[in-house]
């Protein structure tokens, strides 16, 4: 009370230091402590924008003076309100990767001390390893990429992978027939030999019957003689896959590369 008493007085005393006064020092009245102004309770006006509805209405930066924005049209408030929903949206799914990621971190916590260590180093440090696969018959191929999960089962994904595998074909085939063999008996030779003057006719006479005679006999006895059978083949493939999820089941080993 004695402060506050003292501060009017000095306020009544000293010009700089009354607020109604053209003379008002406001670095002065920072300085005297428990000097108020005549209203304590009005809020301050903290930014430029506040300072503008207290000017003169002839000054040109009054706050009277500034155009009036026209309203905002349908489109412009649509607009915002996509772009809202897609803010909205992005954040949701990098909130679910972080769960997500917290999942495979605890995951793979839990294989750090066992005989997967080695999965779990490249999985922290997003290294690049090569499996081998199998399938029913045999090996399948190999799959190089980057570990981005992986579990006790040995069930991994891999991200930016090349694969190289191999896939089993029937293949058809003419082989020839059990049993079956040229000349079998002399009536067939008789069927299918061509007369000896052939190539006379042919050469002098341009005759063509004989010669379609003779191939379509050649023909017939190759027919007869040879079967179409279906024969196993492995092919080799390769592929680039952005992400794929492999089965522990079916892998055989696991390389780390450098």
């Amino acid at each position: 009370m004695a402060d506050a008493a003292a501060a009017a007085a000095a306020a009544s005393s000293s010009p700089s230091l009354d607020f109604l006064s053209p003379e008002f020092d406001a670095l002065e009245a920072l300085r005297c402590e428990g000097l108020q102004p005549p209203n304590p309770r009005v809020r301050p006006l903290d930014n430029l924008n506040k300072c503008l509805s207290i000017l003169p209405q002839e000054l040109s930066e009054s706050f009277v003076s500034v155009p009036v924005r026209e309203p905002r049209s349908q489109e412009s408030i649509a607009a915002q309100q996509r772009a809202k929903a897609r803010t909205s949206l992005q954040m949701e799914k990098a909130a679910e990767r972080a769960r997500q990621t917290k999942v495979l971190d605890a995951m793979a916590e839990k294989l750090k001390d066992g005989p997967l260590g080695l999965l779990v180093e490249c999985y922290e440090k997003r290294g690049r390893v090569l499996l081998w696969t199998r399938h029913a018959h045999g090996i399948r191929g190999t799959l190089v990429g980057f570990l981005l999960a992986v579990d006790k089962h040995f069930n991994m994904v891999l991200q930016d992978v090349d694969e190289q595998y191999t896939v089993r074909r029937q293949v058809p085939r003419l082989v020839r027939k059990q049993g079956g063999h040229i000349g079998s008996s002399q009536q067939e030779d008789k069927e299918i030999q061509c007369p000896p003057e052939a190539n006379c006719i042919d050469e002098y006479l341009g005759n063509q019957t004989v010669q379609e005679e003779c191939g379509e006999s050649v023909e017939c006895l190759i027919r007869d003689m040879m079967e179409l059978k279906l024969f196993p083949k492995l092919e080799r493939r390769r592929r680039h896959l952005n992400q794929v999820f492999v089965r522990g089941d079916s892998v055989v080993m696991v390389q780390k590369l450098i």
